[in-house]
This record gives structure tokens, C-alpha cells and sequence, in this order.
């Protein structure tokens, strides 16, 4: 089951706050505090500011070498505080890939915050020694660096890598949403994160369609309370990205051998979902907990997808197009007039790529707006709701501008659920 760094570190400080202070359960404590030294530790190494040695960056390996050193001089032992920071360094690990220096500033941050708990569980019960003086260095220098967490705060945005679901152990036969949907969400977001080996378009399709079946399960099990012309059209918005992308192609628009994991993943998602009743009544808690925690993540999949996807085809001229699909340009008179030849393709520029940028931007104001009217309080109590990204989205939401471009982008959305139907056939002729 996908899992999350804020989860795992949520974890490890409320269990140790609930913990005894027997020997066992100390030793456990200093254990965990080498694995958070280890974290930190790897944040440190990769940067935790734009300025290399300030005063972040010093904090940051102060802490680490003290949590480090203590855990040297304590028992060898795994328990279940020890296992969970473990996961929480390892996930880190993972992240790495996906990661930027505001980021890992907002996970050394919330690493910091768990050793406090993890103190207070060893106490005062070490003897006067070299153990002792460490742990007391490792309360002080937590202290510190959440002064300077505090003088340099990390931004909501920046915190939402805390609540990336990083997907486990996978589950093919698996049919319930709540392993399935933050599983594939966990990929999607993995699949889409780097710019410099940027997904083709055939998967971009596939992950569109996931993102489309995951709004539209999120509008039906939403309040119902706002008129039909008033409500978020975040699945028509994503729709509106596959249209956008019809005339381009980088060779990937075939049958292929292998299935990518990304595309399996969307796969996976879309049709666990389609396969849930439309009445909203029959929705059962955990469908909605885990639709909801997956909607959170829209916004970022269309935000990675704009930003990094499609700026990387332009910046490569990784696509070609018919030019008479295109808008029109001087210099490829000659390839329009051919029509739907081969003499008629050409390379795609970044001014071509505009309606399927505007079409992601779209998707990602009303994914917003479906996230946040999906998260109902009774929702955002559960456990392991992404609080910190729809904190991060409400950010968005409440910027003075949004209403206007999120109701442009609702109208725009409607305009191309009318356009599709207008473009339909009519029935055929039957005996």
C-alpha cells in the first residue's frame, strides 16, 4: 500500500510520544535517532538551500551528526520506532529524484520535528557520559534548527512533497480504491516529475484518462449542493487536454510490447473507478477517503505536466504535427497546402504546443476546485489525508485572482463538452 513521508513521520512522533521509557523502548528511540540522522544526513548532502553553508545548511548537519553520534552509543536494536524512521530515510531516498532545494528545506523541517518526542522518550535515565552529553546536544541543536525553520519558514507549496503518496508492493489483482487509487496516483506523480525523460504521448493520454475518471468519481461523491452551471468541470477539463493533444505525435501512437508502469498504473485506476456506481449514495467512506486524498493531487499532476512535460517537448521539438493542423505560419505554406501527406509534417514549436498548455492550466484550476469541494471535514479527518496539500490548494484558491480565471476555465470547459456533442453523428439509418 502507497505510503507517505508525512505519514511515516506523523507516525513516529505520536508513537513516541505514546511510548513508556523502559530500557527496550530507549534503545528503540536512540536507534531511530541514527536513521533521522541518516535522513538528515541526505538532505544536507543535497541541499537544503540555495546558499551553499548558510546558516540552514549548518543546522541541518549539526543535528544530523549529533542524532548520529548518540545512536552510536546506544544499544543495537530495531523496534517500531526505529523501523518507521528507517522507512521515513528510505522514502526520502525515493523522493530524491523528485525533490528541490525548497522542499528538502520543508522535509528537514518536518524530520527535525520528530526529534524532540524521541528525546523526551530516553529521558533523563543515561548516566553521565559521552551518551548524555550527545543527547543533550541533539535536543539543542533540534532547537535550532526550528529557529531557523521558524526565521525562514518553508512555504505550503513547498511542504506538499511531505504528502506524496510513494506507492509500495503493487497489488494487479487488487480492486479497492483505497490501495488502488493512492497507489496509481503515487506513479502518475513519479511518472510525470522529470523534465529531462519526459513521458511520450501515448502515456500522457493514458494518464489523462486516469486523471479524468479520478475528477469526474470526485464530482459525483461531492456535495451536490451548487447548480449544475456552477460546479467544477474538472473531468471535461482533462477530456479538453486528450482533444488538445490529437494533432501530435512522437512515434509512440502504436501497439507496444511492453506497457509502460506509468500507463499500467492509469490503467488500473480508470478502471477500478469506472466500475463505481454513479448515485453518490452508494459511495461507502473509504471510496470517498481515498478519492478525496487522490483529488489532492490532480492540481500537481497538471502542474508537472504543463511545466515540465510540455516544456520539455518544445524545448526538444520532440513532437511532429500536420501544419494544417497547426496555426498557420509563413514559413510552412508549402507543407499546409500538402494537406494530410507525408510532405505535410512538420516540426512542432513551443508556440504550437499553446492549446495544449492552456488546456492543462485549465485542468489544474478546476482539479483545484473538485479537491477542495471533495474535501468535506468529515474527509479531511481521516487518516492519511494529505492535509498539507489541500492546505497548499486552498492557498491557491484564496488568491484574489483565482475566481476569475477558475470561472473563464469552467466556461471554456463547457464550451468543449458542446463543441464534442456537436461534433457527433447523428444516428445512422436501421431496417
Amino acid at each position: 500500500m502507497a505510503t507517505s513521508l508525512g505519514q511515516l513521520l506523523d507516525a513516529l512522533a505520536d508513537l513516541a510520544r505514546a511510548l513508556d521509557d523502559s530500557p527496550a523502548v530507549r534503545a528503540d528511540a536512540a536507534t531511530a535517532l541514527g536513521q533521522v540522522g541518516r535522513a538528515l544526513t541526505q538532505l544536507r548532502r543535497d541541499g537544503v538551500s540555495p546558499i551553499a553553508g548558510d546558516q540552514r545548511e549548518q543546522r541541518v548537519a549539526a543535528l544530523a551528526t549529533a542524532c548520529t553520534e548518540l545512536a552510536a552509543r546506544a544499544p543495537a536494536t530495531e523496534g517500531t520506532l526505529s523501523r518507521l524512521a528507517a522507512a521515513a530515510a528510505d522514502t526520502l531516498a525515493v523522493l530524491h529524484p523528485d525533490t528541490t532545494v525548497a522542499s528538502r528545506w520543508a522535509a528537514a523541517t518536518a524530520v527535525a520535528e520528530t526529534v524532540t518526542p524521541l528525546v523526551k522518550v530516553i529521558g533523563e535515565h543515561l548516566p553521565p557520559g559521552p551518551a548524555a552529553e550527545w543527547l543533550t546536544e541533539v535536543g539543542h541543536q533540534a532547537v535550532l534548527v526550528q529557529q531557523a525553520a521558524a526565521l525562514q519558514p518553508p512555504t505550503r507549496a513547498d511542504a506538499v512533497l511531505l504528502d506524496r503518496p510513494v506507492p509500495g508492493p503493487a497489488a494487479g489483482t487488487s480492486i479497492d480504491p483505497a490501495l488502488v487509487v493512492p497507489d496509481s496516483v503515487g506513479v502518475l506523480l513519479r511518472a510525470t516529475a522529470r523534465a529531462n525523460d519526459p513521458p511520450s504521448v501515448a502515456e500522457v493520454l493514458a494518464y489523462t484518462l486516469a486523471a479524468q475518471t479520478l475528477s469526474s468519481t470526485a464530482e459525483r461523491l461531492g456535495p451536490a449542493d451548487a447548480p449544475d452551471a456552477e460546479r467544477p468541470r474538472a473531468g471535461d477539463a482533462w477530456r479538453a487536454v486528450r482533444a488538445a493533444l490529437r494533432p501530435y505525435d512522437d512515434g509512440s501512437r502504436h501497439p507496444h510490447e511492453h506497457t509502460p508502469f506509468g500507463v499500467t498504473a492509469a490503467g488500473r485506476l480508470h478502471a477500478v473507478l469506472s466500475a463505481v456506481e454513479s448515485d453518490p449514495a452508494t459511495g461507502t467512506a473509504s471510496l470517498r477517503a481515498s478519492v478525496a486524498a487522490g483529488a489532492q493531487h490532480l492540481p500537481t499532476l497538471a502542474s508537472q505536466l504543463l511545466y515540465r512535460t510540455v516544456r520539455s517537448w518544445a524545448d526538444t521539438g520532440a513532437l511532429i504535427a500536420y501544419a494544417c493542423d497547426l496555426p498557420p505560419r509563413d514559413e510552412r505554406v508549402a507543407a499546409y497546402l500538402r494537406g494530410y501527406q507525408s510532405g505535410g509534417l512538420v516540426r512542432v514549436h513551443a508556440d504550437d504546443l499553446q492549446p495544449v498548455a492552456g488546456a492543462l492550466h485549465n485542468a489544474r484550476l478546476l482539479s483545484l476546485a473538485v479537491a477542495d469541494r471533495v474535501a468535506d471535514p468529515g474527509v479531511r479527518a481521516t487518516v492519511g489525508f494529505p492535509q498539507r496539500t489541500w492546505v497548499a490548494n486552498r492557498t491557491v484558491l484564496d488568491h484574489p485572482q483565482t475566481p476569475v480565471a477558475l470561472s473563464q476555465a469552467m466556461q471554456e470547459a463547457y464550451q468543449h463538452v458542446q463543441s464534442a456533442r456537436a461534433q457527433r453523428p447523428g444516428p445512422g439509418r436501421a431496417r
